[in-house]
């Protein structure tokens, strides 16, 4: 018997699919600024596998505090806990 797989990626079948309403890439949404103190959301796009963070931190709410060559370092409580993300700026998106 094949043991079943445990990755970072497993159980995300719809949780990463491409949606109707998901934005293409674009070159604006690739090279985003964000400024430092600003509130994102964390909303991992589907077609880049490159600099996502791990599934879990889908839709979580952080704050922009730097930049790590062209990614974006994103601090979010998880539980009491103080965490620091480093997503690239494709999947990220400025709180409404």
């Amino acid at each position: 018997m094949v043991r079943k797989s445990h990755g970072p990626y497993a159980k995300t079948r719809s949780l990463l699919r491409r949606r109707r309403s998901t934005p293409p890439v674009t070159p604006a949404r690739l090279l985003g600024t964000f400024d430092i103190g600003e509130k994102v959301v964390v909303d991992i796009h589907p077609s880049v596998q490159e600099g996502r963070p791990h599934p879990r931190f889908n839709g979580r709410v952080g704050t922009v505090v730097g930049r790590q060559g062209r990614a974006v370092v994103v601090e979010i409580t998880d539980g009491e806990k103080r965490k620091r993300l480093i997503v690239l700026p494709i999947h990220l998106r400025r709180l409404a």
